[in-house]
Order: structure tokens, then C-alpha cells, then sequence
């Protein structure tokens, strides 16, 4: 029975080689994701905390889809239901902040937890806020196609929220 080794100096170099394919395509998916996690960084700076909608659709595609805590899917970029959303926090809580504690990306998808804080001063769910100091997390999902959100999910601490207004 004939057995074929390869040379040592072949079996380098076909470890160099898979290592080389395997670390540059490795490469470009942490570049992708790292430029995905500067973008929706720069999307809770430019839009969320300076309250500046105008600059929504830079960071949007335009037939992006948002999909609600309570189940609603919507699409559209200048979605007006998004957009309203958005304005009734920032009447309700007008100097919301948010702070990203904690990002995570692979490949198209971004993983974001946060705290937001801020003074409440009108209605929220239904409960009288009276000038209340609040503090509440929320959890987003994105997907990222060409650089922009085509998707995005929510979930918001409701609970925790409506227990500082005042509702046990």
C-alpha cells in the first residue's frame, strides 16, 4: 500500500493560506459590523438625543420596517406612526437621553441595550407624570442593508416605567 505525505514545507503552506482566506473574510465581516455599530451610535447621537428627526432618514432606507413591542409592523421611512412616536416621547420626557450600554453586531444585525433617562412631564401610558425623574431600559434590533436600518425591533421596560410614575 503506497501512503502520499506532503512535504512539511507544502503542509505551511497550506496552513498559511487557510488562515490568510479564513482571517480576511473574518476581517470583513468585524469591519462590517464594527461600521454598523458606528453607524446606529451615531444614529442615538444625531437623531435620538439631539431630538432631531429631520436627520431620521439619513439613517434610514426608505422602505425600511419598524416592528412595535405590541406586534404592529409598519414600513416606510417618513412612516408618520414612527415619527409620531417619537414625538410624543420627546414632548413627554423632553430632555430624554439615551445611553447605550451595551452593542453587539454581527454581520447586518445590531444588538443594542439602553438606559434612557430624563424628566417626565406629560402623560405617559396614561399616568400623570408630574415632573418625575425617570429611568427606564430599552432593547433594540436593527438590520443594516447599505449602511442603513432597514429593520428595526423594540422592547421597552413599560413596567419599570409606569412603576415610577406611580402605578403598582
Amino acid at each position: 500500500m503506497y501512503t502520499y505525505s506532503i512535504p512539511l514545507f507544502s503542509r505551511f503552506s497550506i496552513i498559511v493560506l487557510l488562515v490568510y482566506f479564513h482571517s480576511t473574510a473574518f476581517g470583513q465581516a468585524t469591519k462590517l459590523s464594527n461600521q454598523n455599530k458606528q453607524m446606529i451610535n451615531k444614529y442615538f447621537e444625531v437623531v435620538i438625543n439631539a431630538h432631531n428627526l429631520d436627520r431620521k432618514g439619513n439613517f434610514f432606507q426608505p422602505d425600511y420596517t419598524w416592528h412595535t413591542m405590541d406586534g404592529k409592523t409598519t414600513q416606510s421611512s417618513q412612516d408618520t406612526s414612527h415619527n409620531a412616536t417619537l414625538r410624543w416621547l420627546f414632548s413627554a420626557i423632553p430632555d430624554v437621553h439615551y445611553t447605550i450600554d451595551h452593542i453587539l453586531a454581527e454581520e447586518d444585525m445590531v444588538a443594542v441595550n439602553t438606559t434612557a433617562t430624563g424628566l417626565a412631564k406629560s402623560e405617559l401610558f396614561g399616568l400623570p407624570a408630574g415632573l418625575k425623574k425617570v429611568r427606564y431600559q430599552q432593547m433594540f434590533f436593527y438590520r443594516l442593508k447599505d449602511g442603513k436600518i432597514a429593520e428595526q425591533w423594540e422592547v421597552v421596560d413599560r413596567d419599570g416605567l409606569m412603576e415610577q410614575l406611580g402605578k403598582q
